[in-house]
């Protein structure tokens, strides 16, 4: 990711709280066929001071074979992002621009085979369920079955890279009428652009 110095995000309880929040990411990977991406949930896994990543394939999924290859992948996590219109700026002329919040993780992908720990991650992954999915309560024989069309893995970070890009490079009045803006537009995403341009607005207030 093109990280500029305004924008690059290292805190990683913020970069783990926009995982959590957006666990459905693109996964990159390379390999004979070249190129290829798939679009997967993925569950952060804490360990101390660090966190890996659980997730799983299709087993017809192509991409299966770059589970234990040794090369690194790319999961791509997708936070608040929005339009920015250069009208509401105060400074002018400006043009316009896109304001987001993503983070690129980087690393090897270790296939999981042992039916407990591919269990643990299922579950984790269901802890959105409204109706509390239970992956222990299928049928053994079912529960098999499932497990024999997927390839899970984990994935250990080998880089993290974060940015915020929210308006930081503009002046104070230009951002706050950005906020104004996005939260007068009502929508869910712009609500929350708005909501962490103005945290970066806080904690950049004695600059």
């Amino acid at each position: 990711m093109y990280l500029r110095p305004a924008f690059h995000q290292t805190d990683p309880t913020a970069i783990r709280a926009l995982i959590h929040s957006n666990p459905f990411a693109q996964i990159v990977t390379t390999g004979p066929r070249g190129m290829e991406a798939s679009h997967i949930p993925v569950l952060l896994v804490e360990q101390g001071d660090d966190f890996v990543l659980a997730a799983h394939f299709a087993a017809g999924n192509p991409q299966c074979a770059a589970i234990g290859d040794g090369a690194d992948a790319l999961l791509i996590f997708s936070g608040a992002h929005a339009y920015i219109s250069p009208g509401w700026y105060e400074t002018q002329p400006s043009v316009p621009t896109w304001d987001f919040a993503a983070v690129h993780v980087y690393g090897p992908l270790v296939a999981i085979t042992d039916h407990a720990a591919i269990a643990t991650d299922i579950q984790g992954l269901a802890a959105y369920d409204p109706h509390r999915f239970d992956v222990m309560h299928l049928a053994s024989g079912y529960r098999e079955r499932m497990f024999a069309g997927i390839r899970a893995f984990r994935m250990n970070p080998t880089r993290v890279e974060g940015q915020w890009k929210m308006s930081q490079n503009r002046s104070q009045t230009d951002r706050r009428r950005v906020i104004a803006a996005l939260r007068g537009q009502g929508d869910e995403l712009s609500t929350k652009t708005a909501a962490m341009i103005q945290e970066t607005l806080l904690a950049g207030a004695d600059s």
